[in-house]
């Protein structure tokens, strides 16, 4: 009888047992990350992507040369009576080509688009290693994405996404193109991403629509708080386990 009694005790202890094991295996499975991917681009200090750059960080000769292509993408939008002008240009200065949002064609050609579709037919070309993109405006999510598989060097623009959709109503989908560029290194390429150029003139091209009834009006669902004197976050979380 004891023994039997004895057996009984060890197989509960054993089930028991069992059972915590096999629940904290589970509880460890299940606590996955919010998402597979990092936010922010691993530490690589002869390929790093390193935030946002600001035109008044910038040396007074590099703003003046990065000012005087910004003008050609400005006077582009004024030309063709759009918010939106750009323009490719070889860092060496050579201008390649330019292009504006029209609006024709297609509700993805956006300024940036058209300049990379333009200078793609002309010169038979698919990358831009060495060529930097001029744009009035930050470039959206979409356009973001097709300016690093494209490899554009530098991406350089004047008015800011927040100030056309905070200040402005203008529609916009809410996203820093840094919160893109960041992500380059899912392909193998960084671009140095500059804004602000100009910024003073390109901001004319996009007045306020707030409450106008615009086709481009909408109403903003900003922070409180914000302005345009607030910086874009671009502080990098840990990267270490790259």
């Amino acid at each position: 009888m004891n023994k039997i009694f004895f057996i009984v005790i060890i197989l509960i202890i054993t089930l028991f047992t069992y059972t915590t094991i096999s629940q904290s295996t589970s509880s460890e499975v299940e606590e996955c990350p919010e998402s597979p991917y990092y936010d922010n681009p691993p530490v690589d200090p002869e390929n790093a992507y390193n935030g946002l750059i600001y035109a008044k960080d910038l040396s007074s000769t590099e703003k003046e040369f990065h000012e005087r292509y910004m003008r050609i993408a400005l006077d582009k939008a004024i030309q063709h009576n759009s918010k939106f002008g750009a323009a490719i240009v070889h860092k060496n200065g050579t201008l390649m080509c330019t292009a504006a949002n029209t609006g024709d064609g297609s509700r993805i050609l956006h300024g940036e688009i058209r300049a990379i579709l333009n200078c793609s037919e002309l010169y038979q070309q698919t990358t831009w290693e060495d060529y930097y993109m001029y744009t009035t405006g930050e470039p959206c999510p979409m356009c973001s994405a097709a300016l690093l598989w494209t490899k554009f060097e530098k991406v350089i623009f004047g008015t800011f996404i927040s100030n056309m959709y905070c200040e402005r109503c203008f529609s916009q989908l809410p996203m820093d193109a840094d919160r893109i560029f960041r992500l380059g290194y899912g392909i193998n390429h960084n671009a140095v991403l500059i804004g602000g150029i100009l910024e003073s003139q390109t901001d004319l091209l996009i007045p306020s629509v707030c409450n106008t009834g615009s086709v481009f009006s909408i109403t903003p669902f900003c922070q409180a708080g914000w302005s345009r004197d607030c910086p874009v976050n671009n502080i990098f979380s840990d990267s270490s386990d790259f």
